[in-house]
C-alpha cells in the first residue's frame, strides 16, 4: 500500500468492511459493486467467480453496474473468448508468471486480428473506452474472482487504479474463498443457473424478481427453484433459502 495515499488506504479498507457482509457469492458481488461506487467512483464495475478459470468468463451470476451490465450477457456467450485482458492473464499463468492489473491499453497488440471485434463489436456500442482487469485464485478451496473496471474515456486508468486493484483483489479472495467454504455440500449438484436462481432467492427475491434478473420467464424460474429442492432434500422454498444462506 506504499503507493497510495491513506485516504485511498481508508477507502479500501471501508470497501473490504462492506463486503464482508456477503453471504453468497452474487451478494458479494453485489456488495462490491455497490461499495467501489459509493467509496472510490468506480460506477461501471464487474465482478465474477467460477471453480475454473473458463468457468471464471462464463459466470451466470456475474454481477455488474453501468456501461458494462448490459453487455455481460453477450460477453458471457460470446466475446469472452476473443477478450484480450483474459488471454494475457491466461499466458502469463501458463508460464507461471503473476499478471499485475492490466488495461486494454497494454494489451493493445492482442486487440488485433481475430480479437479485433471485442473492441468494434462489444466495447464500442455499448460505450466503453477503457478496461482494467484482474484475477485471482482464492485461497484453496475457494473459487476464481475476477475483478474488473469500465470507463467512456480510454485512458481513465493509470497507476493509481493498478495500485488500487492490485490491493483490493486479494482481500476480496478471502472473503470469496470463506462463502465458498460456506455453501452446503449439495451446491456442486447445482447447474449455475439453478444456482443462480437459488442465490437470488437466499437474497429474499421474488419469482418475478428473479426472473427480471435472469432474463427468463417465471416458469424457468419455478423450474431451476423445483430441480434445487429435489436435489438438496429441502421441503420447500424457505428451508431453501435458509439452506442456501444460514
Amino acid at each position: 500500500m506504499d503507493q497510495l495515499p491513506m485516504e485511498d488506504v481508508e477507502r479500501l479498507l471501508a470497501v473490504v468492511a462492506d463486503c464482508h457482509a456477503a453471504r453468497t457469492l452474487p451478494e458479494l458481488g453485489g456488495l462490491l459493486t455497490e461499495s467501489l461506487a459509493a467509496r472510490l467512483g468506480f460506477r461501471s464495475v464487474a465482478v465474477l467467480t467460477g471453480d475454473t478459470r473458463p468457468r471464471l468468463f462464463q459466470d451466470s451470476t456475474a454481477q455488474a453496474s453501468g456501461i458494462v451490465a448490459p453487455a455481460m450477457g453477450a460477453y458471457r456467450e460470446h466475446f469472452h473468448r476473443l477478450d484480450p485482458i483474459a488471454a494475457a492473464a491466461a499466458d502469463a499463468a501458463l508460464r507461471g508468471e503473476p499478471a499485475p492489473p492490466l488495461t486494454l491499453l497494454d494489451v493493445a497488440h492482442l486487440a488485433e486480428g481475430e480479437r479485433r471485434p471485442f473492441v468494434d463489436d462489444f466495447l464500442r456500442p455499448h460505450g466503453i473506452g477503457a478496461v482494467m482487469a484482474k484475477s485471482w485464485r482464492s485461497p484453496e478451496p475457494g473459487p476464481q474472482l475476477g475483478i474488473a473496471l469500465f470507463d467512456p474515456y480510454e485512458r481513465a486508468f493509470g497507476p493509481r487504479e493498478v495500485a488500487l486493484l492490485g490491493v483490493l483483489g486479494p482481500a476480496i479472495a478471502r472473503i470469496a474463498a470463506g462463502l465458498q467454504a460456506a455453501r452446503p455440500p449439495w451446491a456442486d449438484l447445482l447447474t449455475p443457473r439453478e444456482t443462480e436462481a437459488v442465490g437470488l432467492l437466499a437474497e429474499g427475491l421474488t419469482d418475478e424478481q428473479i426472473a427480471r434478473r435472469m432474463v427468463v420467464d417465471i416458469g424457468t424460474v419455478k423450474k431451476h427453484l423445483a430441480a434445487a429442492r429435489r436435489k438438496s432434500g429441502c421441503p420447500n422454498r424457505v428451508a431453501l433459502a435458509r439452506a442456501w444462506a444460514p
